[in-house]
C-alpha cells in the first residue's frame, strides 16, 4: 500500500508539472497572439488608409484622364484648324519644281490644267513643298505637295471643283486633291468608309462633315452620326422603298476605282 501511494504520488507529481509546463505554454501563446492581434489592428488601420488613399488616387486619375481627353481634342482641333487652309496635292511627278519652276507656280499651273477655274492668278499660294522625307525611287509613289493658301474659300472652292470634275489627269498622270489634315483625324474619317459605300449603294445623299460627322439625307430628313457603327446600323435598317425616293446623287464610274478618293465627295 505505501508502494502504490509513492508511485500515485510520483503520478501526481509529473502531472502537476505537465500543467505547469502546459500553463507556461499557454501564457507564451497567450502573448504572442495578443502581439497578433496589435499587428492585425495597426494592419487594419493601415488597410483603411492605403483604402483612402487609393480611391483618392482612383478619383484623380479619372480627373486626368478627362482632362488629358479634352486637352487631346483641343490639341487636334488646334492642328487642324491650322491646317485649314493647306491642300494636299498626290501625283504630281518629283523633280519638277526643281526645273526653275517654284512650288507655288507648279500648283497654280497644276490647278489651271485640271480644274475649271475662271482664273487661277486670284488664287494665292503662300507656300509649297513636299512632304518631309527622302525622294523615293523612280518606280514609287511621289510624295505628296502641302500648300497652303492666303484664303480659306479658295481652298473650298478648289476642293468644290475636284469633286465635281471627278478624275483629275495632267501629263498623263492620275492627281488626287485633298483637304490637310492631321493623321489621327484621317484615321478617325476613315471609318465611315462603310458607311459612305453603303450610302452610294443605295443611292442616298451624304456628306463627311468637320471633323468626322456623317450627314445622311434619309426621306427628306438630314441624320447626323458621329459612330460608324450607328451609321451602318441605321442604314441598314432602311426599308427599300425609302432608298428609292431619296433621289441618288450623282455617281461617277471613277469613284469605283478611286478607293480612297471616294473620302473628297461633299466634304464639308
Amino acid at each position: 500500500l505505501v508502494e502504490l501511494m509513492q508511485r500515485t504520488a510520483e503520478d501526481v507529481a509529473t502531472i502537476r508539472s505537465d500543467i505547469a509546463e502546459i500553463r507556461g505554454g499557454l501564457d507564451s501563446l497567450s502573448t504572442w497572439v495578443g502581439v497578433v492581434e496589435t499587428k492585425l489592428g495597426r494592419l487594419d488601420g493601415e488597410k483603411e488608409d492605403h483604402e483612402a488613399r487609393i480611391s483618392i488616387l482612383e478619383e484623380n486619375l479619372a480627373h486626368q484622364t478627362h482632362l488629358t481627353g479634352e486637352m487631346w481634342d483641343k490639341i487636334q482641333d488646334l492642328e487642324n484648324r491650322s491646317r485649314r487652309n493647306n491642300t494636299r496635292v498626290l501625283g504630281i511627278p518629283e523633280g519638277i519644281e526643281g526645273n526653275g519652276v517654284s512650288g507655288p507656280a507648279l500648283l497654280l499651273t497644276v490647278l489651271r490644267d485640271c480644274l475649271p477655274l475662271e482664273s487661277a492668278g486670284a488664287i494665292e499660294v503662300e507656300h509649297a513643298h513636299r512632304t518631309l522625307g527622302p525622294r523615293p525611287p523612280p518606280d514609287q509613289r511621289p510624295r505628296p505637295i502641302i500648300a497652303r493658301l492666303l484664303r480659306f474659300q479658295d481652298q473650298e472652292r478648289i476642293l468644290r471643283l475636284a469633286r465635281e470634275v471627278g478624275e483629275l489627269r495632267w501629263r498623263g498622270r492620275h492627281v488626287m486633291i485633298f483637304p490637310d489634315m492631321s493623321r489621327e483625324l484621317a484615321a478617325q474619317r476613315k471609318l465611315f468608309t462603310p458607311a459612305r459605300h453603303h450610302c452610294m449603294e443605295l443611292g442616298l445623299r451624304y456628306a463627311l462633315q468637320y471633323p468626322a460627322t456623317l450627314r445622311v439625307t434619309i426621306d427628306g430628313k438630314q441624320c447626323r452620326f458621329e459612330d460608324p457603327e450607328e451609321a451602318i446600323q441605321e442604314l441598314n435598317r432602311l426599308p427599300d422603298p425609302m432608298r428609292e425616293e431619296e433621289g441618288p446623287q450623282p455617281r461617277r464610274e471613277t469613284r469605283r476605282r478611286r478607293g480612297s478618293e471616294e473620302g473628297r465627295m461633299e466634304e464639308q
